[in-house]
């Protein structure tokens, strides 16, 4: 409950990275502090990093952008940005055109696929401290290989196919 930890918010892409951030602030006195992802944060967020990389690689209006049901992500001003930036059609999200629904099992590609992944790769260091444990989230997030993101994606599609062969319910049966 209260050993060291970070907050960190990655997007992708099924051909690149939006590279990570870790939701901190710096305090006076034994420098950076985990905060957590508020909607103003969150909202920041999109605005600094994922709207102004997807304008830079001039992807913006041919992405979909999903997100979960937490709070941070479906809080007003947060709903009203993503509307305005990506269009009704454009989002999947709880409070949205296409809702995600709270209790869907995590079938999207950072979710099921890139997460693990990067867990995976991130514990194979052993980082001893907060700092070490940051630097190899970002290095191993640059690792990740185009093939790698697509694979996630093609098999969010595969996942999503069953969820509609079983109306709707629990798929674990036949993804094994």
């Amino acid at each position: 409950m209260h050993s060291p930890k970070v907050t960190v918010w990655c997007g992708s892409t099924g051909s690149f990275i939006i590279e990570p951030l870790f939701f901190e602030t710096q305090r006076p006195v034994n420098g950076w502090k985990t905060v957590t992802a508020n909607a103003q944060r969150y909202l920041t967020l999109l605005l600094q990093k994922d709207v102004t990389c997807l304008l830079e690689k001039d992807v913006l209006s041919t992405v979909t952008f999903m997100q979960d049901g937490a709070t941070s992500h479906t809080a007003n001003p947060v709903k009203e940005f993503s509307i305005q930036t990506f269009g009704e059609k454009g989002i999947v999200s709880k409070c949205c055109k296409f809702p995600w629904h709270p209790r869907s099992p995590d079938l999207t590609p950072a979710d099921f696929r890139l997460w693990g992944y990067l867990k995976s790769r991130v514990y194979q260091f052993r980082p001893s401290n907060l700092s070490e444990l940051k630097d190899v989230i970002r290095r191993e997030l640059s690792c990740i290989q185009p093939d790698i993101l697509r694979s996630a994606v093609a098999g969010f599609v595969t996942r999503l196919k069953c969820v509609i062969l079983c109306g709707g319910g629990h798929v674990e049966h036949i993804l094994l």
